[in-house]
């Protein structure tokens, strides 16, 4: 047998990300290890420009990024300033 330890890692935003006005799918520089957890990464965003109503979905989220979705309080697709932060273990280098 044999032991293998990974320490966790955190990769975040460099500046702030402006959605399209719809989904919009963020790429992590380095993917994540896939832990066998579902989802191996955990996802924090912050936002500094939303209105009253406003909120976002993230969805899909991998080793490798996620997608995030901003909409108004009539549930339409907005373009809004963001920022991540993903936690998740090991690191893939190309």
């Amino acid at each position: 047998g044999y032991s293998m330890e990974m320490r966790q890692r955190t990769e975040s935003s460099a500046a702030a990300i402006t959605s399209s006005a719809g989904a919009t799918a963020v790429t992590f520089t380095n993917a994540f290890y896939d832990t066998g957890a579902t989802p191996p990464v955990s996802v924090g965003i912050t936002t500094s420009n939303l209105q009253s109503g406003d909120y976002y979905e993230v969805s899909s989220v991998s080793r490798t990024g996620f997608t995030i979705h901003f909409k108004n309080a009539s549930n339409a697709s907005i373009s809004r300033s963001f920022e991540y932060q993903a936690v998740g273990y090991g690191r893939q280098e190309s």
